[in-house]
C-alpha cells in the first residue's frame, strides 16, 4: 500500500512540475513578443522615440534590464509622470543570454511615444531574481546622461547606448554610438506600421558623465 501511495505522488508530482514548466515557458513566450505600435503624426500630442541597447557578451548577468527615461520638467507630478523605464528581458528558461533584435542578440530595440518637452536617458535599473521575494534585488546604475528633446508628432532617433556590464575598475561602462540607418532598418521590421522613413536623427545628442 505505501509502495502504491508514493507512486501516485511521485506520478502527480511529476505532472504538476510538467505543467508548472508548460505554463511559465508560454508566459515567456508571450511576454518575448514585442507588441506593435503605430504612429499618426496626425493624431497624437506626442512624439517618438526609438534607439537601442548593446551588451558585450551573450551571457546576461541579471534577470531584467530597465532603461531610465526621465522626463526634465520642473514640474515634479509631470515630470514623475512622463518619466518611463524600458524593460529589456534576457532568455532565462536553460541560461541566461542575451536574445535581442541584432547583432546577434546582443542588441536590443526599443521605441515608445512621449509628451513632448525635455527628457534624458540617464540610469539602467537591474533587477535580479533569485526565486525568493525576499531575496529580490535592484541596483540602480547611473553617472551619465543622454539628453534630448521631444518634439509633438516627430520620430526622434535617441542613439545606441553600450552597456558594459562586466566593466571592472578604469573600464568604461556606458558609451554611446549613432546607429541612426542600421537601428531604423531593424526596427522598421520589427514595427512595420511606424512611418520611419520620416524618423530624424539629430547628431548633437551625445553621451556626457558626472
Amino acid at each position: 500500500m505505501k509502495t502504491t501511495t508514493s507512486i501516485k505522488l511521485n506520478k502527480k508530482l511529476k505532472h504538476n512540475l510538467i505543467l508548472f514548466m508548460f505554463i511559465f515557458y508560454c508566459s515567456f513566450v508571450v511576454s518575448s513578443v514585442s507588441a506593435q505600435i503605430t504612429f499618426d503624426p496626425r493624431k497624437t500630442e506626442n512624439g517618438l522615440i526609438f534607439g537601442s541597447l548593446t551588451f558585450p557578451k551573450e551571457k546576461a548577468n541579471f534577470n531584467g534590464y530597465f532603461l531610465k527615461i526621465t522626463c526634465k520638467s520642473t514640474d515634479p507630478k509631470e515630470a514623475r509622470k512622463n518619466s518611463k523605464e524600458v524593460r529589456f528581458s534576457p532568455a532565462q528558461i536553460l541560461k541566461m543570454r542575451h536574445k535581442g533584435d541584432l547583432d546577434g542578440g546582443l542588441t536590443y530595440l526599443f521605441a515608445i511615444e512621449r509628451p513632448a518637452g525635455d527628457y534624458e536617458i540617464s540610469g539602467i535599473r537591474l533587477f535580479t531574481n533569485s526565486g525568493f521575494a525576499v531575496l529580490q534585488k535592484n541596483n540602480n546604475i547611473g553617472g551619465f546622461s543622454i539628453p534630448f528633446k521631444v518634439n509633438k508628432g516627430e520620430i526622434l532617433y535617441v542613439g545606441n547606448i553600450q552597456f558594459n556590464e562586466y566593466a571592472v575598475d578604469n573600464e568604461t561602462v556606458f558609451s554611446y554610438q549613432n546607429n541612426f540607418e542600421k537601428d531604423r532598418v531593424g526596427i522598421k521590421k520589427l514595427h512595420p506600421f511606424v512611418y520611419w522613413d520620416g524618423a530624424k536623427k539629430d547628431d548633437s545628442i551625445n553621451i556626457s558623465y558626472d
